[in-house]
Order: structure tokens, then C-alpha cells, then sequence
């Protein structure tokens, strides 16, 4: 089975595993799936070959790169590969002569603890401190220098992308496999209620010769690790059997002759968890080099995990106090939409008591805008909440921005402006989403007629086709104010309005979002001559393999 864990991009955290021969890798797999709008529909391929899996690039524009660099041929892949495509980090941990548990789904007794109960006489024992000392290797041979350097580099790695606690340890333990001499591994973590240390990832890996055998059980000395837990330091026992301040703990007699490392996890020294690796001694046996170099990963992973919960609760103070300033806007706006639809409604209820035609219209018309403007909020607010494709029909952007003129030609009449239209004869039929471009253009009209002066404002709506870049342009000019120079970063910024409790500030953040769903984009110009355009460009053909980072010309 091929496994592949996102570590960077739109999927980040998502496990995504496949069983078949071979597998393709991009937006249109149905194996394995990408959202990221970088990547081409057929990007990469996996294929399963006698040797395990195999990774070739499928002639992609931005390319393939296997651990940093860019894949030339088709490569075998080794547990722990680092996969780039486009904006999207994937690490490869498909490796069959490993077996991999993490958290509810480690068999029950696969781990144990003994139950010795002798202090331990930590004299013997070689150790190494956890702290920002033991980050700092001491100078060891060149293959462990290289070995070192490979895990520090990866380890920083994954810290950046801010995993989840789970998919982390996990992350951590498929690295120290697959750069030192293991034969099984747990990371036990501490439950916060009960503060017992508990298995969370466990890895061993599969010999031949026991291929047909159940798994067997791991048995972690609970002296050994209690030390380490109390000392916050890195043990190593080369012969754990020979050493007698070990002999309370009845797994030490049961691991035989096997050397062992285990190093805490620590975070603002607490001990969050412990690192516990062991391996055969007739297979390798574990120097002070190692240990050092466990220990130090044992920090990192700690400063890892303490970092992410404090960056996940830094987001979510983000979040409520967003939603809280959005929750006051909307209030804000909406009561402001009800005062004036309550005022329309005395006005209309004297009217009727007095039967005053004059005063009842006038009423309805407060009603009528209030309600109007009640409609374009909750269409905006859908609009920009929701994450949706596109439906793109081949359509006339000329028909949609005469039904969107005919739709706010009475709110042009209301405020004594002048709307007009100039649509070239030789735009072509586009790819458009009908309901988005609609939203579109209404947006920005009823922007441009809410920024001109009452009885002398002119808005423009033109179209225009530009067949040297194969582009459709649509643009939306008034004669008002403009947009000061401070302000046009911010106008395409949700919330954000220049008009005071007449505007939500959704109007150009919607317009925006969709105009980046058809792959299009929209720019403010200032004219010479004062007043302000807002244009629009789409591609006026679009290719299955296009993706937003193909969007015509740089983001204004």
C-alpha cells in the first residue's frame, strides 16, 4: 500500500493511501486527491514495482522534486521521502517492512510496562541532559555528523509545517527509522488527566524470518523510564541484562541482550513524553553519539509540540475575536437595515390611515431599498463564506451585463445618474459561472453608483476583447471621488468600507473571490481625469490543466 501524510498546502494533514498498481498524483486523480490549485491534473505517478514503489513526473510545467530536487527520471521511493508538488509537501511512508500503529489503533498489549519499583542508581547509566545543551552535538565521526545533520534538517522541517501532536510524533519516529539503526520504537505520551505515559506511535520492523509469526510485543522497562522522566535526561543501556541497576524491572530481563535509548520529550520543562528505542545487539549496538542525537531530537519534538499548541491557540483567539467583529459589523448593519425598514413602515402605515397615495409610496420605497439592500447582503455573505467550484458555461458577457444594467437602472434613475453601456461586438463566448459574473457586475455597478454625486454622476460599463493575450476585459468607470492613494491597498479587504453604515464591505471581497474562482482577475485603476475603474480580465478560453497560478498577470 502506498502511503503518502500532506505536510504542506490545502490538504495539510490529510492521510491519503492507495492500494492500486499504479497511481496518479494531481488535481484530477481519483486515487489521490490534491485541492492545491498549483499543481496540474496530472502532475506525478506512482507505480508498484518488484522493489517497491516507484515515483515519475507526468511532465508537469513547475516539475516534481524528490527531498529537495527536481526528479529527472523515474525514482524508487524509501520511507521517509519528501514529495514537492507545486505548494503541496507529501512525505512517503509506505515502507512494508515496517509496521506502523499510532494512537487507538495499537493493538491492545503490544506494548507493556514493567512494574519494578527500585530507584535507580543513575551513576552508571550514561546520560545526556535534555535541554538547549544537548541540541548542540558534540563533534562525532563523519557518518554520524551526516546522519545528524539529515535529521536535524528534516526535523525542522516538519516543525515548520505545525502538525497535529499525533501526525508529528508520527512524523518524528518514520525519521529516526529511517536514519539510525532500529529495531522497535515507541513514543509514549502523557495523558493530561491521569499523567501516565501511554504508547502513542509504535514502529518495528518485520524480518524475514518472522514474517509468519504474530507480532511481537514490545516491553519497555517502566524503571528505565522513569528515570529518564524524573532526571529529564537521555539514557542509553548497551546491555541492559548486565546492568544490575536495572534488574527491578522484570521487562529488562525479558528484552535480553538488546541496546536501548530512551530520551524525554520536553516542552518548559515539563516531560510531555518519552522517546524508547531498542535493537538486538548482534545487529548494532548504541553509542553516546546516538544518544546525544536522540536526546536532542526528544528536545526539538518537544519545542515542536509546545509551539503548535501555542500557535493553535493563538489562531483561535484569531478566530473568536474575528468572528466577534464580524458579528458586531453584521448587528451593526443589519439594525441600521431595520430602523430604516421600521421607518418606512410608519411612513407607509400614515399614509394608508390617512390615504395619502403620495406619503404610502414613499413609505414602500424605504421599505423596498431597505429590503433590496437586506437581499444583496445575504447573497454577499454566501458568496464570500462558501468555498465552492465554479459552474463554467461557455456564455456572452455582453448578455449578463445588459440584464445586470436593466436590474439597477431604476437605482441609477432614483439617484438622477447616468448608466451607460459599451459593449464591443467582438467579445467572444467565455467560460463563465452565470450566477458568480451576475454577482460580479452588480457588485461593482452598484458600488460605482453609490460613489457618484446625486444628479451628476456618470457610470460606464464596457467590454472589450484583447486577442493578443486571449482575454476578456470587462470595466466598470464612475466620475466619482476615487479612491485615495492610502485606501486602495484596503478596498478589496473584507469589512472593510468607505461608505460608512451604508456599505457591508463585502461588495469588492466577493467580487474578487469569484473573479479568482474562473481563474480571472480584477484591478482598481485611478484615471488621470479623477473617478475610479474597476476591470475585470478572464481568459476568454480555458484549459483543463490551468490552475490560479496561471492567472493573467500579477494580483494588483
Amino acid at each position: 500500500m502506498a502511503t503518502l501524510i500532506v505536510l504542506q498546502g490545502p490538504d495539510k494533514g490529510r492521510t491519503l493511501q492507495t492500494t492500486d498498481d499504479v497511481v496518479l498524483i494531481g488535481r484530477g486523480s481519483t486515487q489521490i486527491p490534491l485541492t492545491d490549485q498549483t499543481i496540474s491534473r496530472r502532475h506525478a505517478e506512482l507505480r508498484k514495482g518488484e522493489g517497491g514503489w516507484v515515483l515519475a513526473d507526468c511532465e508537469s510545467s513547475n516539475g516534481t522534486y524528490l527531498n529537495g530536487v527536481r526528479l529527472q527520471k523515474a525514482t524508487r521511493l524509501k520511507h521517509g521521502d519528501q514529495i514537492r508538488v507545486g505548494g503541496t509537501l507529501l512525505v512517503y511512508t509506505g515502507d512494508e517492512s515496517v509496521q506502523q500503529f499510532s494512537g487507538a489503533s495499537i493493538p491492545r498489549d503490544l506494548v507493556t510496562l514493567d512494574a519494578g519499583s527500585r530507584q535507580v542508581d543513575s551513576s552508571v547509566v550514561a546520560s545526556v541532559p535534555s535541554s538547549e545543551d544537548s541540541v548542540v552535538l558534540a563533534t562525532p565521526e563523519t557518518a554520524y555528523a551526516v546522519k545528524a545533520w539529515r535529521i536535524m534538517r528534516e526535523l525542522t522541517n516538519v516543525i515548520g509545517t505545525l502538525l497535529p501532536t499525533d501526525q508529528l510524533l508520527a512524523r518524528v519516529l518514520d525519521l529516526v527509522f529511517a536514519e539510525t539503526e532500529v529495531d522497535r520504537g515507541v513514543i509514549f505520551v502523557r495523558d493530561t488527566e491521569t499523567g501516565e505515559l501511554l504508547p502513542e506511535v509504535v514502529r518495528f520492523r518485520t524480518q524475514e524470518e518472522e514474517a509468519e509469526r504474530d507480532p511481537k510485543v514490545i516491553i519497555a522497562s517502566r524503571t528505565i523510564i522513569r528515570h529518564v522522566v524524573e532526571s529529564h535526561e537521555g539514557v542509553l543501556c548497551s546491555n541492559v541484562v548486565a546492568d544490575e541497576r536495572f534488574q527491578s524491572g522484570k521487562s529488562v530481563q525479558d528484552l535480553g541482550m538488546r541496546s536501548v535509548i530512551c530520551a524525554p520529550i520536553l516542552a518548559r520543562d515539563a516531560v510531555l513524553g518519552v522517546i524508547h528505542l531498542d535493537c538486538p545487539l548482534t545487529r548494532h549496538t548504541y553509542n553516546e553519539h546516538e544518544l546525544r542525537l536522540i536526546t536532542a531530537v526528544g528536545y526539538q519534538t518537544g519545542l515542536a509540540i509546545e509551539n503548535a499548541r501555542l500557535v493553535r491557540s493563538h489562531l483561535e483567539r484569531e478566530r473568536l475575536a474575528a468572528a466577534g467583529e464580524t458579528v458586531a459589523y453584521l448587528s451593526h448593519y443589519i439594525k441600521n437595515l431595520l430602523q430604516g425598514m421600521r421607518s418606512g413602515a410608519d411612513v407607509l402605515e400614515k399614509g394608508l390611515s390617512k390615504q395619502d397615495q403620495g406619503m404610502t409610496e414613499q413609505g414602500w420605497r424605504i421599505v423596498e431599498r431597505n429590503l433590496d439592500r437586506s437581499y444583496n447582503l445575504m447573497l454577499n455573505m454566501l458568496a464570500f463564506s462558501k468555498q465552492r467550484e465554479p459552474r463554467l458555461e461557455t456564455l456572452h458577457v455582453n448578455r449578463i451585463v445588459e440584464e445586470v444594467a436593466r436590474l439597477v437602472q431604476k437605482l441609477a434613475d432614483d439617484k438622477k445618474c447616468v448608466l451607460l453601456t459599451d459593449l464591443a461586438a467582438d467579445v467572444p463566448a467565455t467560460p463563465l459561472d452565470y450566477e458568480g459574473m451576475h454577482q460580479v457586475i452588480l457588485n461593482l455597478v452598484t458600488n460605482a453608483i453609490d460613489a457618484v454625486e446625486a444628479g451628476d454622476g456618470v457610470i460606464n460599463v464596457r467590454t472589450a476583447y484583447d486577442e493578443a493575450e486571449q482575454v476578456v476585459v470587462l470595466a466598470v468607470r464612475d466620475n466619482g471621488p476615487g479612491v485615495p492613494p492610502a485606501m486602495r491597498e484596503r478596498v478589496f479587504q473584507p469589512f472593510y468600507s468607505s461608505k460608512g453604515h451604508a456599505g457591508t464591505g463585502l461588495g469588492l471581497a466577493v467580487a474578487r473571490k469569484i473573479v479568482r474562482e474562473m481563474h480571472g482577475r480584477i484591478d482598481l485603476i485611478s484615471p488621470a481625469d479623477g473617478g475610479a475603474e474597476f476591470q475585470v480580465r478572464l481568459p476568454a478560453a480555458q484549459d483543463e490543466s490551468l490552475t490560479k497560478s496561471d492567472t493573467i498577470g500579477p494580483e494588483a
